[in-house]
């Protein structure tokens, strides 16, 4: 009873988004095959004003895709040496690798870069292989496709952020947006950066927690109910992370009010779990946690706990690109002290983290200039 009770628990947001993607289950059966797939990304991160590449891939799935386009549709002020390649022909069951050489050409904080594809429907080998696979809904799914056009356009997105502070990074934990002004230490400068979740909610990452402190009663109640929970396709890890990742967003919220006995007791409650998940995310999230606290100490006036403890975050995982913004912190915190030197040393270290860390580039000039 007590498992079949932390399982319908556990499974009702994975049947939650089940329900939202599949409002109509009957529909979903006369949808015609997929015939080709379609997929677009950036070889590199894009920085301003250089050259960077989008490979587009498209896959033959029925049939053979024969005189095909690719065309970009770029953001404003964006070029491509090509727009528009050509595709003579892809064999059913293989691919076709397309490259575009693209150049940015301004700051977007919401930016996309559109993939249209130009394609001649195989309906032959389509209505074929409806007749082979699908003898029930044949003869609707035929008529669907030969109402068809002799060519459609199928899209694919490329998602982006380009900020003026940084250029560009993906919106994910490996962008830090956030900078605490009130410790500026001169005018023309921002203050050092910081994490802050811009998805979970201070309810959500309470509810994160608790839910993780139950289970973990009841793992310790039950020594088989671990594996137990594998088995039926639940992350023990990723409910942990969804745990830590709670009290960082306690954290900081704590920390932005000014209570910084509360933050610091979010900070304490993180270093004193033995935790070992091995994954990009838990990384980034030590990192932060290390970063939040200097910062902590560095509002309260304590500087020498503060520069130890970003230092104790760089020297964590010193080849992380998250050390960017710690380095920078580091070097903002020495020159709040006078110690100009140091601060350009440290800001010269950030930069070859990413040298398309704009905000960095401003103020190691403005630095260098004084």
């Amino acid at each position: 009873m007590q498992m079949r009770r932390l399982m319908s628990i556990l499974l009702l947001p994975v049947l939650a988004v089940f329900i939202m993607l599949s409002p109509d289950l009957d529909a979903a059966t006369t949808q015609v095959p997929e015939w080709f797939r379609l997929s677009a990304k950036m070889t590199t991160a894009p920085e301003m004003g250089k050259d960077i590449s989008v490979k587009v891939s498209l896959h033959a799935i029925v049939g053979n895709l024969v005189d095909s386009s690719v065309r970009l549709v770029l953001p404003e002020n964006w070029k491509a040496e090509k727009e528009t390649l050509q595709v003579a022909f892809i064999k059913e069951g293989t691919s076709s690798e397309l490259l575009f050489n693209v150049t940015p050409g301004s700051c977007l904080a919401q930016g996309v870069i559109v993939v249209e594809a130009l394609l001649a429907v195989p309906k032959d080998e389509l209505t074929a292989k409806i007749a082979r696979d699908f003898s029930e809904s044949a003869a609707e799914m035929t008529a669907s496709i030969k109402a068809w056009p002799p060519q459609t356009k199928r899209y694919a997105d490329i998602a982006f952020a380009m900020f003026a502070e940084e250029s560009f990074y993906p919106l994910s934990a490996d962008m830090w947006l956030s900078y605490d002004d009130k410790l500026s230490p001169e005018e023309g400068f921002r203050g050092p950066a910081y994490f802050e979740d811009p998805v979970v909610a201070p309810h959500q990452a309470q509810t994160d927690i608790e839910m993780f402190d139950k289970l973990q009663n009841y793992m310790k109640s039950d020594p088989q109910l671990a594996a137990k929970l594998v088995e039926s396709g639940i992350d023990i890890d990723n409910k942990r992370h969804d745990q830590l990742n709670g009290l960082y967003v306690l954290a900081v919220k704590a920390y932005q009010k000014r209570m910084f006995a509360e933050a610091d007791g979010f900070i304490s409650q993180f270093e004193a779990q033995d935790v070992q998940l091995k994954s990009p995310a838990f990384e980034n999230l030590k990192i932060a946690f290390a970063n939040l606290k200097g910062l902590l100490y560095w509002a309260q006036g304590q500087t020498r706990l503060a520069e130890d403890a970003l230092k104790k975050a760089f020297y964590s995982n010193r080849k992380h690109p998250l050390q960017r913004y710690v380095l920078r912190n580091i070097g903002l915190l020495m020159l709040a002290g006078h110690d100009r030197q140091t601060a350009g040393q440290m800001l010269d270290l950030a930069l070859q983290f990413k040298q398309g860390y704009t905000l960095l580039e401003k103020e190691t000039r403005l630095i260098g200039n004084n």
